[in-house]
């Protein structure tokens, strides 16, 4: 009986010994007649299917992101036209309300919309929001036009420089991120403009509210052309109002041609001031700007050195200066617009060594009157 046992032990240890043998039989091994070639083959079809499979499936995915992202540009171009068209529609009730309109000359709205976020080590961030419109009225004989929004649009030049330092160093009250209130205020202006002497003279005449300021504005602006191609502005705006007072800005301005998208300008100002006690203010900024073509429109690249200060006793102080760049651009649409200007001023009257301020602006166009 052990020995019956002892021989069924060895003959299964022998057969587990040889079953890898047995797995490597010839018969088992791949054989002359190219089926290994055939396995590898299969084998690189498979991966080619794999890759094709991924390829079509990334491209649908591609087909579908840009489906979806014309569907939203759709959407926001849809929104936008509805509200140009409110606009004119607007434009065209308001202006039956002074007599018969004209059909083949219809009365025109724009309206620009303005973020503005501020930057400096001493006042920190303030975002502003501002607004400027402008409606014209053809059955008056486009003398009179309605103006309305933050109505210091109209003094600051977009270009950065001169009168903009301003803007990166002026904080919001109790040093506040956002003040809403006085953003309230800053965008209430409204205005009537009387535009008869225009074109004959160059003299605009406004009388509006700006909260509880009544105020009239009266600005004069001539352009004539010097030897050198030099071209020169000068423009005079002088403003009271029953709580500000008395406002006065003085603008003369060189531009020389370089080439078709280069130009050299050299801006100053004069800003006077009364109430309670009177400030005199002077400032000058020498910069070159080019215009550079973009997708949709013209972007402008600003780049100068600004100067400035207090006139005290018939005596100019120099307290203000430093360099600058301003850039400009259409993104998106040619009706969305993005600014950014880096400075780099002190400020001696309040103590204040050369230090980086950061401007961004994003403006969103209405219609086709820009700059209203």
């Amino acid at each position: 009986m052990k020995t019956v046992m002892r021989f069924d032990v060895t003959v299964a240890i022998l057969m587990l010994i040889g079953m890898p043998a047995m797995a490597q039989t010839p018969d088992a091994l791949p054989s002359e007649d190219g089926s290994a070639v055939d396995v590898a083959e299969a084998a690189t079809q498979s991966i080619d299917a794999d890759l094709e499979f991924k390829t079509a499936n990334e491209e649908a995915m591609a087909e579908q992101a840009a489906d979806e992202d014309a569907k939203q540009l759709e959407w926001v171009d849809a929104n936008h036209q509805e509200f140009r068209g409110w606009l004119q529609k607007t434009a065209h009730r308001m202006d039956g309300w002074f007599g018969d309109t004209k059909p083949n000359e219809p009365a025109r709205a724009s309206l620009r919309v303005m973020m503005d976020t501020t930057w400096n080590e001493y006042d920190g961030t303030t975002v502003k929001p501002r607004v400027r419109g402008k409606i014209k009225l053809p059955t008056l004989e486009n003398r009179l036009s309605i103006v309305f929004g933050d109505d210091s649009l109209e003094v600051i030049p977009s270009d950065g420089g001169v009168m903009s330092d301003g803007r990166v160093a002026t904080p919001n009250a109790e040093g506040r991120r956002f003040d809403r209130r006085q953003a309230r205020e800053d965008n209430s202006s409204l205005a009537l403009r009387w535009s008869k002497f225009r074109r004959a003279a160059g003299i605009d005449v406004d009388l509006g509210v700006r909260s509880d300021d009544v105020f009239v504005r009266a600005k004069y602006d001539k352009s004539w052309q010097l030897s050198h191609d030099i071209h020169t502005r000068f423009e005079q705006m002088y403003r009271y109002g029953s709580s500000s007072e008395h406002t006065a800005l003085t603008t003369l301005e060189f531009v020389q041609p370089q080439s078709q998208s280069r130009q050299i300008v050299s801006r100053s100002h004069l800003y006077y001031a009364h109430k309670d006690q009177e400030d005199l203010d002077w400032s000058s900024s020498l910069f070159q700007q080019h215009a550079l073509p973009v997708k949709h429109g013209t972007a402008e690249l600003s780049y100068g050195i600004y100067t400035g200060g207090n006139i005290v006793a018939k005596k100019a102080d120099l307290n203000r200066y430093g360099p600058y760049v301003s850039y400009r651009q259409p993104v998106w649409r040619d009706w969305l617009f993005l600014q950014g200007d880096v400075s780099y001023y002190n400020n001696k009257t309040e103590d204040r060594d050369h230090h980086v301020a950061l401007f961004s602006r994003v403006e969103v166009v209405f219609c086709d009157l820009c700059h209203p």
